[in-house]
This record gives C-alpha cells, sequence and structure tokens, in this order.
C-alpha cells in the first residue's frame, strides 16, 4: 500500500473525508481541483481545513498575549486554486509521505493518461459525462474509479473496480480464502446506462430512493450544465418529475410532493460534516481493500442515509 497513489478529484467535504484518513494511514495523495478559491469552497465542512482557509479569511490585526495590538505577520499570497489552498494541509498532515501532486487545471482541461497513471481516482461533484471521461481512462489502465458524494443527510458512492479486480475473502484471524473475481462486473459507463426501471433487486421491488435521489441530481446536471439549488428548483421539479414517470416503474411523486422535491434540489449540494464524515469513513475502507485485495469489496453501489445510520451495497446492472 505504501507505493499506491490515490487522485482526488474536486475537493468536498466527503471527499476531503477520504483523503485525511488515507493520508493518516500512509497512502500518498494527488488532487486535481482548478475550481477557484475560496469560492468553491466556502461551505464545505471539513475536519483538518480551518473555517479561515475555507473562507479565504486571514486575521489581519493579531492581539497579543497581553492584549495590545502587534503588527500583522507579513501576508502569504492567496492561493488561486482549491488545489494550491490544500497542498501545505496535506503536507502537513502526514510529512513522512513524499509530498501531495497537484494539478490546477480545471478537470475538463486534464487529459485522460493523467487519470491513468493513478492506482485509484476519487471524484466528487462532476457531472456524468467528465465521471464516464475520466472512469473509462483510468480503469483502461488497469486502475480503480470512485465517484461519490453527500447530498444533506444522505450519500451515495459508485464504485468501478475493474474487470480484473481480485480479492482474498477474510476467513478468521490470519486466514484468507482463495483469490476471487469481483464479479458480476458492470463498468462505470454501463452503470450510468442501466434505466431507473433496471435499478431493483430481489429485496428492492423499486429503486433505492437515496440511488434515485442522487441519480436526479446527475441526470439534472446533464441536461442544464448546473446542479440543483434553491434558485432553480422548480425547474429541478419539473425535470425530475418527467424523468420518474417515463421510468414507468415508479410514479412522478416517487421521491415525494413538489414542497419535497423543492426541499431535495435545495440540499443537493449541501454537506453534513457527520455524513461526510462516516461515508468517507466507509469509502476510505473500501480503498484500503481495494488496494490491498483483502476482503469482499462494495459491488458496486454505496448508499448511506443519515436520518438512521444505514448504510448498504446496491448491486446496479441490467436486467437480462
Amino acid at each position: 500500500m505504501s507505493s499506491a497513489r490515490v487522485l482526488y478529484v474536486h475537493i468536498t467535504g466527503v471527499s476531503s473525508e477520504i483523503l485525511k484518513n488515507l493520508v493518516l494511514a500512509g497512502i500518498r495523495a494527488a488532487i486535481c481541483d482548478g475550481r477557484p478559491y475560496p469560492s468553491a469552497i466556502a461551505s464545505m465542512p471539513s475536519s483538518f481545513l480551518p473555517p479561515a482557509d475555507r473562507s479565504g479569511g486571514d486575521n489581519e490585526n493579531v492581539v497579543t498575549a497581553n492584549g495590545d495590538n502587534s503588527d500583522p505577520p507579513a501576508k502569504k499570497a492567496r492561493p488561486a486554486t482549491v488545489a494550491g489552498a490544500m497542498h501545505p494541509h496535506v503536507v502537513e498532515l502526514n510529512p513522512l509521505l513524499d509530498g501531495c501532486e497537484i494539478n490546477e487545471s480545471l478537470i475538463e482541461d486534464v487529459p485522460d493518461e493523467y487519470f491513468a497513471k493513478f492506482d485509484i481516482v476519487v471524484a466528487s461533484h462532476i457531472g456524468m459525462e467528465q465521471a464516464r471521461r475520466i472512469a473509462k481512462a483510468t480503469v483502461a489502465s488497469g486502475n480503480k474509479f470512485i465517484l461519490v458524494d453527500t447530498f444533506g443527510l444522505e450519500g451515495c458512492a459508485m464504485l468501478d473496480l475493474g474487470p480484473d479486480h481480485q480479492f482474498r475473502k477474510e476467513l478468521g484471524k490470519d486466514k484468507l480464502s482463495d483469490v476471487m473475481k469481483n464479479e458480476p462486473y458492470v463498468s462505470f459507463a454501463d452503470m450510468l446506462d442501466v434505466p431507473l426501471a433496471d435499478a431493483t433487486a430481489r429485496w428492492d421491488k423499486v429503486p433505492p430512493k437515496v440511488y434515485t435521489k442522487y441519480r436526479s441530481y446527475l441526470e439534472y446536471h446533464a441536461k442544464s450544465g448546473t446542479w440543483p439549488g434553491e434558485d432553480n428548483a422548480s425547474d429541478y421539479v419539473e425535470q425530475t418529475k418527467k424523468w420518474l414517470a417515463d421510468s414507468k416503474i415508479v410514479s412522478e411523486d416517487y421521491l415525494g410532493d413538489d414542497d419535497t422535491l423543492n426541499h431535495t434540489a435545495s440540499v443537493a449540494t449541501c454537506e453534513v460534516s457527520p455524513v461526510c464524515a462516516v461515508l468517507g469513513g466507509m469509502i476510505g475502507n473500501e480503498v484500503i481493500k481495494a488496494i490491498s485485495g483483502k476482503a469482499d469489496p462494495a459491488n458496486n453501489i454505496l448508499m448511506f442515509d443519515g436520518a438512521d445510520g444505514g448504510c448498504r451495497i446496491f448491486l446496479l446492472k441490467k436486467k437480462a
């Protein structure tokens, strides 16, 4: 694991939790986030990024122990991107690692070859088009891709560990099973192509609501180029109700009435610190399992509901 490198595409509350956990575990990090700082992370919860750094603020009046105002320290140049702002904090988090590579380009300007050189790519707050491209480039080189986001009290992750991922089950203390393949394998692109009507299973006669809600955000972003929010809630409600009705497996009010959908839109990009911490810990564990090849991996959707504390795995695949 000491030689593995994980690339974080866009730093959010949940991806920063994953980064923190894995860097402390000795897994090297790289960050690709050219979004403007501090506006892109002003409302982001984080357990290791100080509030002043998230807002871009600084203390211009320093008060000494005796209460006198001292001369303010020389101001440092403010980073222009999120990657630049995160870099010193990641290095400080675990100085034993050999630094933290950063890429300050916008993700649409980053070539496929860049993503292919990392063992695992963890992406957050990106649309389906870029997620599909990055996942294809990553997995084609024999590596792994995870898309994860939280929204209000819920969170969802989509994992593509590649067609050749192998693992050994833990059968007890210091005892492992024979090598097994992660089956059935569904690529990230194929996951996105699964119609909502097929997002069912033996114990799920209708699509899981957490996944359905997350997918509604991705669908809206794909059509409008922006994430749902209070300003475009009415448009999100209209498009989501049509999308649900067109699925022919659930009714247009499956995710609630108009008032509920308005609220759903308003929390699309709202991150709650405990939810980020819990889901971030789970995904961090999945990354360690994927790198080490030990224990059953999550295949291929992982959902968390902070209202009841429940987390479950769901296999998303097209029906035969």
